[in-house]
């Protein structure tokens, strides 16, 4: 008996929706996925003419009313990059999507793929009322395996057998945990002591440096990157892990409270096991002093920003 297909919503707008979906799609889900969007019915039937390659999953035009039972609802806004688009709209469309999607008696997952996203979270936690476990950011899933990656790369091995983590935000907002940085159990740090033809301090600080150029939503820089592609396959593995229930453990941003030593809560990058229930557990790091500096300065950060918004009388 073939099983019954996952619902995957995806609400606003954002020249991601289709690639998000065609990659969602190249993994072979048996999903149901419904766009909310004044575009969407061009593309339903965009994605029509290829059904025949992608029979396990349905792409549909809908309403909010499809919110009722979806698993996931993956909550686009591309105003949020768009400098013409003031706070305070930004915060009007927020509240009436979420209102919109609350009304239908949504309790699934709610998955940011927004700038600012970590702002967006919390507010839209706010507006919902869902607990916060079932509200997540990418935060810095896609830092984190390039991050891993390129220190593969530097002692020639595979990345599956480094273990390390970028938590905070994104651009200059990042840690590189590299006190919790291992390769198998032997940290990296002592390589810097014991094998510097390896390894150097210099090594690490082009590595970080690289890793502030990655945004936490799609912008072009400098040269011409747009980091479409990395961000959606990003998303759709995460939106893997949560429909398959994989249990796994992602540097996504998810509301922390006392862990980390934070003085209130605040959606911030770190790793936590995610699964079919959103964030099951989060896992707190042993960070050194100057870590644990930086993420409570970001986390600081995030909190006065969510202030200005309380105080302008947009947030109630």
């Amino acid at each position: 008996m073939p099983s019954k297909k996952k619902k995957i919503v995806v609400i606003g707008r954002s020249n991601l929706q289709n690639l998000y979906i065609h990659t969602v799609l190249l993994k072979k889900l048996p999903v149901e996925i419904y766009l909310i969007n004044e575009q969407a019915k061009t593309s339903e039937q965009d994605f029509d003419y290829a059904s025949y390659y992608h029979a396990d999953a349905t792409i549909h035009s809908g309403t909010f009313n499809e919110c009722r039972n979806a698993d996931i609802v993956v909550f686009f806004q591309e105003e949020m990059s768009n400098e013409s688009f003031s706070n305070e709209d930004n915060l009007a469309l927020i509240k009436e999507k979420v209102k919109k999607m609350m009304a239908t008696g949504f309790q699934g997952i709610v998955l940011v793929a927004t700038a600012e996203s970590n702002i967006v979270a919390s507010l839209i936690k706010h507006f919902s009322g869902l607990p916060a476990n079932q509200i997540i950011t990418l935060g810095t899933m896609l830092a984190t395996s390039y991050f891993q990656v390129e220190i593969a790369k530097l002692f020639k091995i595979s990345p599956k057998n480094v273990h390390g983590y970028i938590i905070g935000e994104s651009g200059q907002d990042v840690i590189p945990v590299w006190s919790r940085a291992f390769l198998g159990g032997k940290p990296i740090l002592s390589y810097l002591a014991e094998e510097q033809k390896r390894i150097t301090s210099d090594d690490l600080q082009n590595l970080t440096n690289m890793i502030t150029k990655i945004p936490d939503f799609p912008v072009e820089t400098k040269d011409g990157c747009t980091f479409s592609f990395s961000t959606v396959t990003v998303l759709a593995e995460l939106t893997e892990v949560i429909l398959r229930d994989e249990a796994r453990v992602l540097t996504v941003g998810a509301e922390v409270k006392e862990a980390y030593g934070l003085e209130s809560p605040v959606f911030v990058s770190i790793p936590a096991v995610v699964g079919a229930e959103g964030v099951r557990e989060l896992l707190a790091l042993n960070l050194s002093d100057d870590e644990q500096k930086e993420l409570k300065r970001i986390t600081t950060k995030t909190t006065k920003k969510l202030g200005l918004l309380h105080n302008k009388g947009g947030i109630s």
